[in-house]
């Protein structure tokens, strides 16, 4: 396991590169959101590969991946978007090495990790907006 301070110097950092990145990229992004080092944009096909070779050429230990929209939809953690007609379709998405277990209520865990699991839950299904237009 990590150190705590892992996820705040990541946070620094990509903040760092976000900002030198921002500078340098000639063309707009549609939409631009980050959780820790995972990053979704939208912005014109042709300027996606300019904008890796932006976001790599800072560190050679910073190598992000591009991975592109199939059938005009992207899964992006526990969410689904997909682009229909000028506008976002948000949807809940599981891998598919998903169990549909969670934790046994009657398990020997304190009562706050099984409050935990129903507020995640809740949370992960309230955050989703059902669409966005473009």
């Amino acid at each position: 396991m990590g150190s705590s301070l892992s996820p705040i110097i990541t946070n620094i950092v990509m903040e760092d590169l976000e900002e030198k990145a921002f500078q340098l990229l000639s063309c707009r992004l549609l939409f631009y959101f980050r959780y820790v080092d995972d990053i979704l944009l939208a912005a014109p096909p042709d300027n996606l590969t300019g904008i890796l070779e932006i976001f790599n050429s800072f560190h050679e230990r910073f190598q992000f991946t591009l991975i592109e929209n199939k059938d005009n939809s992207l899964n992006f953690f526990n969410v689904n978007l997909t682009v229909d007609e000028h506008r976002i379709i948000f949807d809940t998405y599981n891998k598919p090495t998903f169990s549909e277990k969670y934790l046994n209520f009657h398990s020997q865990h304190p009562i706050c990790h099984k409050r935990g699991v129903i507020f995640s839950l809740f949370d992960n299904f309230s955050f989703i907006p059902p669409e966005i237009p473009l």
